[in-house]
């Protein structure tokens, strides 16, 4: 993703925290901010400064308005326009263009005076003993809501174009756009609207440290030797899957033979040649379940809690652990029996020789969706977790373990829990 430009149009005296708070947080974010109070960008300098604020929006991805109770300095006093409206006009230009984007804020406190002094307007044009100018005088006070309604009032019509719309509705002319107008308070009101138009809101070290897990997650899937085809990785989960329905191996027939065709015992020898091969290390990602990289802050609850994220490589690290001390099976015997099989079409196999392959082989597959999905999400994708797999390769036991393994939910339950 390309560093988004990000140019700030307001009042300055009475944004100037907000502004200044804003440039730190989008900077850090790696954004570039245009905020005509710092001198760290280009300008052109053989025009007015309220001329190169106009030009200077051209250079800009992003134009966020913000309305408060201040005019500001004037372009046509005459006419209304203050420079930050002259500003949104430019900037609404380039959006009609498809050259930039608007993201609109107007304070709460001046919002809702806005709707007031409305009211109290149509109710004044009913008192027949008041002049126009009586009226006029009334309704445009400055007051510590708004130093001159009239002007802000009609800043914040233009920039929410309800005429417009109802035009387009009764079908006079198209639909303006770009004109959601947001209401705020906090500047984590201003903040969550943001975040998600400039790189999901992450920090610079958050994004390098995403980017950094993406190539580790990748190495570790190229370790584990996916198979391909044509030159193609295919994922093997749902081939592992049906060989294990085929075989149908039941608790009872753990000391007996089953018997096995040949295309079966093909597509165990071929899954299997694969997941012999696959090498994992866990440790760089487990370095990673002790940061906070994958962990969100919860205002609330003053603490930082557990992502989807954060949940699917804790279960990478843990099928990892598991997976590494197992050995490919020793499969010489059953290649002796594979000889008659392949002979005759089927034959019978022990079970004791299958039921390693096929757990190897569920705990393999399990490993590279995992990891796949998880370095898919971070990227620009919203995370696909990986289904459940089945836990052993005997059919008719999947339904004990689950009820006798341990969910970390239940153990954060049982932690909970006051005896």
């Amino acid at each position: 993703m390309d560093r988004p430009t990000i140019f700030l149009s307001s009042t300055i005296y009475d944004f100037s925290d907000l502004r200044s708070a804003l440039k730190d947080y989008l900077e850090d974010r790696g954004c570039r901010v245009l905020a005509s109070e710092y001198t760290d960008f280009t300008r052109p300098l053989d025009t007015h400064s309220y001329e190169a604020c106009l030009k200077t929006i051209e250079q800009a991805d992003l134009f966020v308005l913000f309305i408060g109770r201040r005019v500001g300095g004037w372009l046509d006093k005459p006419n209304k326009i203050s420079i930050t409206r002259a500003e949104y006009r430019r900037a609404y230009q380039l959006a009609q263009e498809g050259r930039i984007r608007l993201l609109c804020f107007v304070r709460a406190e001046v919002l809702d005076h806005s709707q007031s002094i409305k009211e109290l307007a149509k109710e004044l044009s009913n008192d027949p003993a008041l002049t126009d100018s009586q009226r006029e005088k009334f309704i445009n006070h400055p007051t510590r809501a708004m130093d001159d309604a009239k002007a802000i009032i009609s800043f914040i019509d233009e920039i929410s174009r309800n005429k417009e719309t109802a035009q387009a509705v009764a079908g006079d002319g198209e639909a303006p756009i770009a004109n959601w107008v947001s209401s705020f308070s906090t500047f984590a009101e201003v903040r969550q609207a943001l975040d998600p138009l400039v790189a999901h809101g992450l920090t610079r070290s958050q994004a390098a440290g995403r980017k950094m897990l993406e190539v580790q997650l990748i190495e570790f899937i190229a370790r584990l030797g996916p198979p391909r085809t044509k030159g193609k990785i295919f994922n093997p989960t749902q081939a592992v899957l049906d060989l294990r329905t085929t075989l149908n191996i039941q608790s009872d027939q753990l000391l007996s033979d089953i018997t096995v065709t040949s295309e079966v015992w093909n597509r165990l020898i071929f899954l299997h040649t694969f997941s012999a091969r696959a090498k994992t290390d866990h440790y760089f990602l487990s370095a990673t379940l002790n940061s906070d990289l994958l962990l969100q802050y919860d205002p609330k609850a003053g603490a930082y809690i557990e992502t989807k994220e954060y949940a699917q490589l804790s279960r990478l690290v843990e099928q990892s652990r598991r997976f590494a001390p197992t050995v490919a099976s020793d499969i010489s015997e059953l290649y002796k029996h594979g000889k008659k099989v392949v002979r005759d079409g089927h034959g019978q196999v022990p079970a004791l020789q299958v039921i390693p392959v096929i757990g190897r082989l569920l705990r393999w597959v399990e490993l590279i969706g995992v990891a796949k999905s998880l370095a898919s999400s971070m990227g620009e994708r919203s995370l696909k977790e990986f289904p459940s797999l089945p836990r052993t390769p005997i059919v008719d036991q999947e339904a004990q373990l689950e009820d006798e393994e341990l969910t970390l939910d239940q153990v954060r339950q049982f932690i909970s829990d006051h005896d």
